[in-house]
């Protein structure tokens, strides 16, 4: 509990955001990919520069777990590489980002990487936010559910949405 005192505010507007992105995935999917391609963008560009400038702060996340095994995997495998794997994952996150801005398969697949990825930080507990993490997963999975998916910078689907929003 002493971390989610820590953290108490990163956590409530993580967890609101990602509840009001998943709400906004229902009704304006568009808006719901901006939102996490922007996500997805700086969070590739935070974990990328801070892997290099200061790769020992990801330590801290061992000690928000309440799980053993990633506790266990954070002091240990991953103390040891943790410059190589938050890089990997800064990449995976950029991969994200632009399957987000693209079309049809590039948005799925963006799609099943970003609940691949929720679903996988989700036990970091406050460290992820958790369960914002799982918001975020259950937004990807209705972005993949609904279509089509055009590009993110095709004007007509946001001039539709400009109409439906005078309509409703």
């Amino acid at each position: 509990m002493d971390a989610l005192k820590q953290y108490f505010l990163p956590y409530i507007i993580s967890n609101l955001l990602f509840l009001l992105c998943l709400i906004v995935a229902v009704k304006r999917t568009i808006w719901a990919r901006i939102f996490l391609a922007i996500v997805f963008l700086w969070a590739s560009y935070t974990n990328f520069t801070t892997a290099i400038s200061n790769p020992e702060i990801y330590l801290e996340y061992g000690g928000l777990t309440p799980l053993p095994l990633y506790r266990e995997f954070i002091n240990g495998f991953f103390a040891l590489h943790i410059k190589f794997l938050v890089s990997t994952v800064a990449v995976g996150e950029f991969f994200v980002f632009v399957g987000l801005i693209l079309n049809n398969g590039w948005v799925k697949s963006a799609c099943i990487g970003g609940i691949i990825f929720g679903l996988a930080i989700s036990p970091l507990g406050v460290g992820s936010a958790f369960p914002a993490t799982v918001l975020m997963a259950m937004a990807f999975w209705v972005l993949f559910r609904k279509g089509p998916h055009s590009y993110i910078w095709n004007l007509r689907q946001y001039t539709s949405l400009a109409h439906h929003a005078l309509i409703d």
